[in-house]
């Protein structure tokens, strides 16, 4: 569909009243996004400022000017127009997609490969590898401030089943995935020892070396580090007949 037509379709949306709609609470949109399954799922193709009745989640819409952006992978949802791979974390400049004049960076937090709509800006930010985008720059603090919360959006595309772009190339020098500072945190899980040793009781604990457990899904790898159980061993000297006797309890 030509753009000057989808930009007029807009602008129809944005002129119905509420009255029209049904009294729903008009929420504005910009820019391609998948419709819910409420209202029939699929595309909505309006790349241009619009309205719908329905609000949008904050994992997979970040806002552009009091409109929501969506920032997942289109493709998951019905998509079938034109699109671009990426890996890995990366920022979305949502003028240059929107085509309007107000800059505005927001993030995409999905961690392996994924689509988008659009190709990112030329630019030493980003280099392509094996026909997909990796993010290699120094990312804000913008970016790094909201990614514990955002890196939810892992968990809502690791069980769709669509057509998901297959990178096998070696990431560039320099890519956001590969940085030290951004792998996964390691979660130690301790083991309590209680220890009660009662009058003439020797007692001697054993700690084995802690065991790995390594989760790896679309979201970013989670090690887990299980510290085994303290296995606290008492002897107690047991008098016999003909003397002592080293006894286990």
């Amino acid at each position: 569909m030509p753009r000057s037509i989808l930009v007029l379709a807009a602008l129809l949306v944005l002129a119905v009243p509420a009255a029209a709609t049904g009294g729903g609470k008009q929420v504005r949109y910009v820019g391609i996004h998948p419709l819910p399954k409420s209202e029939g799922g699929g595309i909505c193709y309006i790349e241009g400022p619009h309205v719908h009745i329905y609000d949008a989640d904050k994992v997979q819409y970040r806002d552009h000017r009091g409109a929501n952006y969506f920032v997942g992978d289109p493709v998951a949802y019905g998509y079938d127009g034109e699109r671009f791979a990426y890996k890995g974390h990366h920022p979305i400049h949502v003028s240059a997609v929107v085509g309007d004049s107000d800059p505005d960076d927001v993030y995409c937090y999905i961690t392996g490969p994924h689509y988008h709509y659009f190709a990112p800006p030329e630019g030493p930010e980003f280099k392509v590898v094996g026909g997909a985008y990796f993010y290699v720059a120094e990312p804000p603090h913008a970016y790094v401030e909201a990614r514990p919360a955002m890196m939810r959006i892992n968990a809502v595309y690791q069980p769709l089943v669509y057509e998901r772009p297959v990178v096998t190339v070696d990431a560039p020098v320099g890519w956001i995935g590969a940085r030290a500072e951004f792998a996964a945190p390691v979660v130690v899980v301790p083991a309590p020892v209680v220890v009660a040793p009662s009058a003439g009781i020797r007692v001697d604990a054993h700690i084995p070396m802690p065991s790995l457990h390594i989760d790896v899904g679309i979201g970013a790898p989670v090690v887990i580090v299980h510290e085994r159980p303290v296995i606290i061993e008492q002897r107690v000297r047991v008098k016999h007949d003909n003397g002592w006797h080293r006894g286990h309890r």
